[in-house]
């Protein structure tokens, strides 16, 4: 019954049960005072949610989101400004917030099978983005969200972004580490290659991709501590077989 309920109303929902609840603690005379302090306490949350998926949205703009995520979230948006018109009508500029919120949830993309690698050229670009999409993640499972997800799509969506990020740091650290190897600077390549296996040791390795990328980072890390490219030979082993 609840995923009938749109998710403006839902988010109301649980707002009011909040005032409800202050409204009946304390005496009559401090009644109204405690509504209004706790209408303020509700936006001001609603407007701190807000500020989290704007940022975000931001950081991860770069390489790009899991498709439905970018929606999901400009939806909530959406609808944390519809409640905050409900709690106060006349909040200044709600309903040109409003439309504006209406206008990027229809403009915004509907994401992507896989990350753009491309726009990501430093390390602070990655970090940027994985922080962007850890901020998802947990807003996904934060009990104010406004759109109830079922388990098994809160869990798929999760994994996804993931996934995004061990690709995003895979392309990246492979990379900059076939370029130093290229240069034979085996000392930076191999760096490159320490720091692509510590990103990836400290996440799930729940799907097909995240072992994949696991075992490419493996052999990665141990073709540069031989001075040699994946797939190649060492110097060493090439000189015993000679």
């Amino acid at each position: 019954m609840l995923e009938l309920i749109p998710d403006h109303l839902r988010l109301f929902i649980v707002i009011g049960g909040l005032l409800l609840v202050l409204l009946l603690v304390g005496s009559l005379a401090q009644k109204y005072e405690q509504y209004l302090a706790a209408k303020r306490f509700a936006v001001q949350r609603l407007m701190i949610g807000v500020q989290q998926i704007e940022e975000a949205l931001e950081r991860s703009r770069g390489g790009g989101l899991p498709a439905g995520i970018g929606k999901l979230l400009r939806n909530e948006l959406l609808a944390r400004y519809i409640t905050i018109r409900q709690i106060f009508p006349r909040q200044p500029r709600i309903s040109q917030q409003i439309m504006q919120a209406e206008e990027r949830a229809r403009s915004e993309p509907e994401g992507s099978a896989s990350v753009n690698s491309t726009a990501i050229t430093s390390a602070d670009l990655l970090n940027r983005y994985v922080s962007g999409l850890n901020e998802i993640y947990r807003l996904l499972n934060s009990q104010t969200f406004g759109r109830s997800l079922a388990p098994p799509e809160k869990a798929a969506l999760q994994m996804k972004l993931i996934d995004f990020q061990l690709s995003a740091a895979s392309r990246y650290y492979t990379r900059i580490a076939l370029e130093y190897a290229q240069m034979a600077d085996w000392q930076n390549a191999a760096r490159a290659a320490r720091a692509l296996d510590a990103f990836i040791m400290v996440r799930p390795k729940s799907t097909a991709l995240a072992i994949q990328l696991r075992n490419e980072a493996r052999e990665l890390l141990m073709a540069m501590g031989e001075q040699r490219l994946p797939g190649a030979q060492s110097v060493e082993s090439a000189r015993q077989q000679a």
